[in-house]
């Protein structure tokens, strides 16, 4: 990539990022909003077209690598236990609306 489309590709996830966390502080963003994003993606990894088995593999491993992260500096919950957290969550959360649904 060139590095001005790095600049705003990075911009424009930064800004989506800040605009989420915004709205959904009012809506406790802890068990709301969950960002999973890794940046520190590099070669053929930053690549939109690149199909090839060999970066299908690499990104696999990019994804097993995130989830051993922290979410945040401020949140030291790792990716796996949190998106399990949060599926779990989403999970109840239709359930309750299929019993309500049901009355």
């Amino acid at each position: 990539m060139s590095p001005i489309w790095e600049m705003r590709s990075a911009a424009s996830s930064y800004m989506n990022d800040y605009y989420l966390s915004t709205v959904f502080q009012a809506l406790d963003p802890q068990n709301n909003y969950l960002r999973v994003q890794e940046n520190a993606l590099t070669g053929t990894a930053t690549t939109f077209d690149d199909a090839s088995v060999a970066n299908m593999i690499l990104l696999v491993q990019v994804g097993e690598n995130l989830l051993k992260k922290s979410v945040s500096e401020d949140n030291h919950e790792a990716y796996e236990v949190a998106l399990k957290r949060f599926a779990k969550l989403l999970s109840d959360k239709k359930k309750l609306r299929a019993n309500k649904a049901s009355f």
